[in-house]
């Protein structure tokens, strides 16, 4: 008898092949699922207590929408970095650029072209950003 095909059994099987895949990685291990929440709870072995946890919450409808190697490649950060595009931070709030004027815009790019930290390396993502404020 065959076993009908339905929504069920893809996210299922999609949860399954998600489950083998993180066990089949050294870096991580499935520390339990959070019901709650209705999400995994991921064990990043390679890293320490501190600021940037040992644990990652990846929701079961991720697992079930997504592409298994696409939300792989984000665990392990094999991936290409993104710049947070349309908020900044001034004067001790967060706000959208979306809707500034134009002498506002070019207060940020002023601001952006500057050097104000203390080493000489410049900022990770100083060219995209650049561009991203020049577009506006």
């Amino acid at each position: 008898m065959t076993e009908c095909v339905n929504d069920d059994n893809v996210a299922e099987a999609k949860i399954e092949a998600f489950g083998d895949a993180i066990e089949g990685i050294e870096q991580f291990e499935i520390h339990g699922v959070n019901e709650k929440q209705n999400c995994f709870v991921i064990r990043d072995t390679s890293k320490q207590k501190g600021i940037y946890g040992v644990y990652i919450e990846v929701a079961v409808d991720e697992v079930i929408s997504k592409p298994l190697d696409q939300l792989l490649d984000v665990l392990k950060l094999n991936r290409k970095p993104i710049v947070c595009e349309g908020v900044t931070r001034i004067v001790g709030y967060y706000s959208r650029v979306n809707n500034w004027n134009k002498s506002k815009v070019g207060e940020l790019r002023d601001r952006a072209q500057h050097n104000y930290g203390l080493t000489v390396k410049s900022p990770e993502f100083d060219k995209e950003r650049m561009q991203t404020i020049n577009s506006m």
